[in-house]
């Protein structure tokens, strides 16, 4: 499991440092006539995913140290792991949100944001359909409300 979550932060890491390239070309706010650049936004992003893919990273090689130096015994008794979607939920949210970029530009952002909130709320856990739909709305007022209205950038 280890060797799982240490691919996954590196992984993580290096989408982070690749998007960084193209972020880093985006015009700032001297540039521009709105009060915060382009730029900052998915700039506070991937610093943001670059210290917590970092923080992972850390954090997993010194509980793999630490298991490593008290040798402990593993329960040979217990049942063989079988495929859950809680084993595997940071595929399923990195493929959503692959799956929200490409939808948004097809069928435009507020449809698209609808839909990858719907689906990332069910997959965090929740299940009733009242905590889902207040999720999806107040999502969507908060990302339109802040975008649209306070900075004054146009979404798709």
């Amino acid at each position: 499991m280890q060797a799982k979550v240490t691919l996954f932060a590196i992984a993580i890491l290096l989408l982070a440092l690749v998007a960084l390239v193209p972020t880093l070309q985006l015009p700032s706010a001297e540039e521009v006539s709105t009060f915060i650049g382009p730029r900052l936004w998915p700039l506070s992003l991937l610093v943001t995913l670059l210290v917590l893919g970092g923080f992972l990273l850390v954090t997993t090689w010194r509980n793999t140290h630490r298991s490593r130096t008290k040798k402990t015994e593993e329960d040979e008794s217990a049942p063989p792991r079988r495929f859950s979607l809680a084993a595997t939920r940071h595929w399923w949210i990195m493929a959503a949100t692959l799956a929200y970029t490409l939808l948004m530009q097809a069928v435009g952002f507020l449809p698209a944001t609808v839909v990858f909130t719907v689906f990332g709320t069910w997959l965090l856990g929740a299940r009733h359909w009242v905590a889902i739909l207040a999720t999806v709305a107040i999502a969507v007022v908060l990302i339109q409300g802040v975008f649209a209205f306070l900075l004054g950038i146009p979404l798709p």
